[in-house]
């Protein structure tokens, strides 16, 4: 996968230009040197160290194997109380497995943490696997214990329990419904 097909490392490099365009028209212009490399020299290095932090970020060489996920996975569901398969479903509805996912909503990493659910959980780095799985793990499991089944627990984590608490029950969102009947799919084990 290249950096560029990623819909939001384009959306930011906009934004960037975007700023730095406002920002250049506040700043004032020194006189004009023919052959004064300093600015081009100072945009290269930002532009190449932002290049290295993202690749950092979506480098697949740094990816979990399917065993260290199972490992990880596990090992939270565990500690969470947690069916280790419902995680598994969840994270496959989610993110299909891909640590650097990113939803067009603003939600990271393999259980798709919105950046304050991540903030509130303790997770710094919502695209680090053991960090995501740990955060995303506690809060499917909070869900459980505040609705009692898996059915609203699972809507709860894609509307949020604001939601479930509004209707005293699953949304009636489409899209919250086929959430839920998507990872009940896949933990009942049918891809």
């Amino acid at each position: 996968m290249k950096l560029d097909d990623l819909e939001s490392y384009r959306r930011i490099v906009s934004r960037m230009e975007e700023i730095q365009g406002i920002t250049e028209r506040f700043q004032p212009k020194p006189p004009a040197q023919d052959g004064d490399p300093t600015s081009k020299k100072i945009e290269s290095e930002f532009s190449q160290e932002l290049d290295s932090k993202m690749k950092g970020l979506f480098s697949q060489e740094n990816d979990p194997t399917p065993k260290d996920l199972t490992s990880i996975i596990e090992r939270e569901s565990y500690k969470n109380h947690l069916d280790p398969n419902l995680v598994k479903s969840v994270i496959k509805a989610e993110s299909n497995f891909k640590p650097n996912a990113v939803s067009s909503k603003g939600a990271i990493g393999l259980m798709q943490l919105m950046p304050g659910t991540a903030d509130i959980l303790g997770v710094e780095n919502p695209f680090d696997p053991e960090e995501n799985i740990a955060g995303g793990t506690k809060f499917l499991a909070d869900m459980m214990k505040k609705f009692g089944n898996s059915d609203m627990a699972i809507a709860a984590y894609n509307a949020g329990p604001g939601a479930v608490q509004k209707y005293d029950g699953i949304p009636p969102y489409k899209e919250t419904k086929d959430y839920v009947k998507k990872v009940n799919r896949f933990w009942k084990g049918e891809y």
